[in-house]
């Protein structure tokens, strides 16, 4: 059974069998959206860890329907937030007391404690912003060919990127790779997938995924590194 790319994802990243061939931009990213909501009831656990601490926060992610909930364990207790998929993008929602409350654009960098992760990273929002474009130039990504995909922010200051640029496997649509730039033009965050397992299926999940944060002052450098790890996959 496959699962939908939002822990993936992309944020993030399932995988199709069909060939995304000459797809634009939003049909792209749209069918890797299908995948989310399209497999009915789906858990996922795992960990977050940062590279300077051996401690893991624990994670949760289950699909219902076309709201995707998060959870993680702060101080032995357990925090959700939802991402609830409409015609026009994606909201989060806090739940507390079994009650969901929206969520304000501020609240969507509110920090997950013990990770350099926030609630945007890990919801990956960005990925159903619409009116993306394919740029002209294929790239390779871990020797693989990728469209090079480009979503810019429909509500400018409201999220930590202006911009968004994905890799996308020409063949089997994964999103190796999706860089976050500030409205400076400036890398701030870079989501990579390090470890994929086969499932029965025949498709493809991530098992680890690295979100580096660069430095703002020197985009080039990255000053924190955190490791998101899926550990309950079913067996191929």
């Amino acid at each position: 059974m496959r699962f939908g790319i939002t822990m993936c994802l992309a944020c993030a990243a399932a995988l199709w069998c069909d060939p995304v061939g000459a797809q634009q931009a939003d049909e792209i990213l749209a069918a890797m959206r299908e995948m989310t909501v399209s497999q009915g009831e789906r858990d996922v656990t795992g960990s977050i860890r940062t590279n300077r601490s051996r401690d893991k926060v624990p994670f949760s992610l289950s699909v219902r329907g076309e709201t995707l909930c998060y959870q993680y364990k702060q101080d032995g207790a357990w925090k959700r937030f939802d991402v609830r998929i409409r015609e026009k993008g994606a909201e989060l929602a806090v739940v507390e007391g079994g009650k969901a409350r929206v969520l304000a654009p501020a609240g969507y960098m509110q920090a997950i404690p013990g990770t350099d992760l926030c609630y945007e990273d890990l919801s990956l929002r960005f990925l159903y912003w619409k009116d993306g474009r394919v740029l002209e130039q294929r790239e390779r990504i871990k020797g693989r060919e990728c469209y090079v995909i480009e979503l810019r922010n429909p509500k400018p200051g409201v999220g930590q990127f202006a911009t968004v640029r994905l890799w996308v496997d020409c063949e089997n649509g994964t999103a190796w790779q999706t860089d976050g730039y500030g409205s400076d033009g400036k890398l701030r965050k870079r989501f990579s997938i390090t470890s994929v397992k086969k499932l029965a299926d025949g498709t493809w999940f991530f098992k680890e995924m690295k979100v580096e944060i660069r430095d703002p002052k020197n985009p080039d450098r990255t000053r924190a590194l955190n490791y998101l790890s899926v550990d309950n996959l079913p067996a191929q």
